[in-house]
């Protein structure tokens, strides 16, 4: 049933960000419809990814996304995107160029296949060389969490995300960490079986995801600009996805965390976009220079980062109850860390973001006001569904400790 959901939220995500580019652009957005089918094109090549168990298939689509992905970043049409844009195809490219020399690896080690299917390929290195088969996912996973924009592969995702529209964005926030913690489940799950020593490719990218959390978290410290706040949100969630990987959790749990990533970080560009063009500026400091405010832009910032971290009825608030059930289930108390860490990354960042309340309230700037009308529908649908999939995520995960007497 989670995994039903994660593709209706994948989907409707995907209708969300793409309705808003055609009827809410980005003010001064040209070539809307071709743009339009760029989108198309990046969506769709990572939906199929969602249900391919062929592993080099999954990889070429994966890799598919980044060159439209590149051409959607510099859709803004500025010197400074297109650099961005170069950036994020090079990085990414490098990374899954590693990847696919690991899949190559584990190709060459296995038994002659019937199919590239990963269930295929697994049967055919049974009974093959321990050190290259560990060498071979160790690679793979490692050339993924570049394409994740975990450290140190993470010099990509602020420019990305502060240099692109809110609706690219999204759309790269939303669906990139899934598609690729998708493809990196199974390896990880593989080497569990083979591979018993410390040094591991599961130990190796929760260390990596630590560091991401952490890097985020510290950073946001020096942080003003709400593009890039916004930016370090999303790198902070992707750094989580690494703790459910590490964990090796059930699939109802797993999807579920796939259906949060991809409905939070939509919800947070979204509303980061509608108070971007509600201020025109996208500093701090520079937006309370400004007379006044339109409140209603800033309470949907205000209230998709606190469905990011800390809403009881979010998503986000599930999974932290759900580590704190494994914590204590398993001895594992370290794991307290990871939701208190969360609430510091909330407060960093409701601090920044709070004193632009001080800031007289007004309507929606005259000149954008249609569009962004349009986006706040948008949002407040977007905000609705989050809201009921928290609250079926509660009941569900959870029913033994709600309906238990």
């Amino acid at each position: 049933m989670m995994a039903e959901l994660f593709y209706l939220s994948g989907v409707i995500a995907f209708i969300v960000i793409f309705l808003v580019s055609v009827f809410a652009p980005t003010k001064g957005q040209t070539r809307i419809w071709l743009w339009s089918i760029l989108k198309i094109c990046f969506f769709g090549s990572l939906f199929y990814s969602w249900f391919t168990d062929n592993i080099v298939l999954k990889w070429i689509l994966i890799e598919a996304s980044t060159l439209f992905g590149a051409l959607l970043i510099s859709s803004s049409g500025t010197e400074r995107s297109f650099h961005v844009g170069w950036k994020f195809l090079l990085i990414n490219s490098y990374a899954l160029g590693l990847a696919f020399l690991g899949i190559v690896i584990l190709l060459f080690v296995s038994t002659p296949l019937e199919n590239l299917d990963f269930n295929t390929l697994k049967q055919g290195l049974v009974g093959q060389s321990g050190l290259l088969i560990e060498t071979g996912i160790l690679l793979t996973v490692y050339g993924y969490s570049g394409k994740l924009g975990l450290v140190p592969n993470h010099f990509w995702v602020g420019d990305t995300y502060a240099e692109s529209p809110s609706q690219i964005s999204s759309l790269i926030a939303s669906f990139v960490p899934v598609s690729v913690v998708l493809a990196i489940r199974p390896l990880i799950q593989l080497e569990r079986e083979i591979n018993p020593h410390m040094i591991n490719a599961a130990n190796g990218i929760l260390f990596i995801g630590v560091l991401t959390i952490l890097y985020s978290t510290l950073v946001l410290f020096s942080k003003e600009d709400i593009r890039r706040i916004s930016a370090k949100v999303a790198l902070f969630h992707t750094g989580m996805l690494t703790l459910f990987l590490w964990l090796d959790v059930s699939d109802d749990i797993f999807y579920f965390l796939l259906t949060t990533t991809v409905l939070v970080k939509l919800l947070v560009f979204l509303s980061m976009g509608i108070l971007r063009m509600d201020a025109g500026k996208r500093n701090i400091s520079q937006i309370l220079e400004n007379s006044s405010l339109s409140h209603k832009a800033l309470y949907m910032y205000l209230l998709a980062l606190l469905v990011a971290f800390v809403f009881p009825l979010s998503p986000v608030f599930v999974l932290d109850l759900k580590v704190i059930e494994i914590a204590i289930k398993q001895k594992l108390f370290f794991l307290f860390l990871f939701p208190i860490i969360g609430a510091i990354f909330f407060f960093i960042s409701l601090n920044k973001v709070l004193p632009l309340v001080r800031l007289p309230n007004r309507n929606f700037d005259s000149g954008v006001y249609r569009i962004l009308q349009t986006r706040l529908v948008f949002f407040w649908f977007s905000f609705l569904f989050t809201v009921l999939v928290g609250s079926y995520g509660l009941t569900y995960l959870l029913a033994d400790y709600i309906w238990k007497r």
